[in-house]
């Protein structure tokens, strides 16, 4: 590593990343939520008020830098990755729940100290916010004087089985026959229609955003921290990355009765948003278990290193074998002292909060 890491900051609205930035995407590889079109999302709700940054130690893109300027006139950095709540806003390669990678990066600190020094440099914005932050990675991000959090875990399935009957064979006994019997039941009701794949040509992101919202909201009880809305262009640009794919159910006159998008990845596929029509409007009974049971078969049977489920009903996460895994919200004050240097600063924040 160079005695000095170059940050780079980029318009957040271009339709082209910078350059880099989907090169290291596609070669680390990094979670297909890195897509520059989930950046672009983010921004566009936000009127910009979000950042971007490629990290370079020489010619060597080493880090991408995702946040969203909250605040009072946009004052605050808050660094997360653009398309997931479960995962942290700086990514470098192998930067995965424990277990599922080598664990953070050698270069987290200096990365983390290169971005400080260059957006405190920046006029209006005066401290930074790292969310979605793994234990091991606090000594490099909650270093000197610094506020930590622990925020909501993240689910974590680690795929350590020999086949997904070794899996199901891992669970509760009621459980193990329920997954089962779901999964039996709804191939055999012919008023449904089971997609799993990438998403079709003419998938209905409209159809698609609007009942994830509903059931968001359906789902959200507690006052803080508040629900996040998300944009219809948010939830489209989401089912386009690459890696994609979508499980769909769909009733007999074309209603869409749930659906999930999840990330592709060798090590962890990550699950996406979920929406599921309420059983007292039309809905269907345990489509919510059923799906992690197409869902996790899929990714044990095709390999991958395990399954990042998000946060939130971790009671019913643990009996699929889930464990909780600790994430950490760190908030530190700048300071424009410290290594790195900024080029190309991003436009003026227009936040409001």
């Amino acid at each position: 590593m160079t005695a000095e890491l170059a940050v780079e900051f980029a318009d957040p609205t271009a339709p082209d990343p910078p350059a880099g930035w989907a090169e290291l995407v596609r070669a680390a590889p990094l979670h297909p939520v890195w897509d520059w079109s989930l950046v672009r999302a983010v921004a566009a709700a936000r009127n910009g008020a979000a950042v971007a940054a490629v990290v370079r130690d020489g010619d060597e893109v080493v880090a991408l830098v995702h946040a969203r300027l909250i605040g009072p006139g946009g004052t605050v950095a808050d660094v997360e990755c653009p398309g997931s709540m479960s995962l942290p806003g700086v990514a470098l390669p192998g930067d995965l729940p424990p277990g599922l990678a080598p664990g953070p990066h050698a270069r987290l600190d200096a990365v983390a100290a290169a971005f400080e020094a260059a957006l405190g440099r920046r006029r209006r914005v005066r401290a930074v916010s790292y969310r979605q932050v793994y234990a091991a990675a606090l000594p490099a991000l909650a270093r000197g004087v610094a506020l930590v959090r622990r925020g909501d875990d993240v689910a974590v399935l680690r795929n350590r089985f020999g086949s997904y009957a070794e899996y199901l064979a891992t669970l509760p006994n009621k459980r193990r026959r329920d997954q089962g019997r779901l999964v039996r039941q709804t191939d055999g009701d012919a008023g449904v229609t089971v997609h799993f794949g990438p998403p079709p040509e003419r998938f209905d992101a409209a159809a698609f955003h609007e009942l994830a919202e509903q059931t968001d909201r359906r789902n959200h009880r507690r006052r803080f921290p508040p629900r996040r809305r998300w944009s219809l262009e948010f939830h489209a640009a989401q089912a386009a990355v690459p890696g994609a794919r979508l499980l769909r159910y769909t009733a007999a006159d074309g209603r869409l009765v749930g659906a999930t998008i999840t990330f592709d990845h060798p090590a962890a596929p990550l699950a996406g948003p979920w929406a599921a029509l309420d059983p007292h409007e039309g809905g269907r009974s345990g489509i919510w278990y059923e799906h992690f049971a197409r869902s996790l078969r899929w990714a044990i049977e095709s390999g991958r290193g395990g399954y990042i489920a998000g946060k939130g009903l971790m009671a019913q996460k643990a009996e699929l074998g889930f464990e909780a895994v600790p994430q950490f919200t760190v908030l530190r004050r700048l300071s424009a002292a410290g290594a790195g240097r900024a080029t190309g600063a991003p436009p003026r924040s227009r936040a409001r909060t």
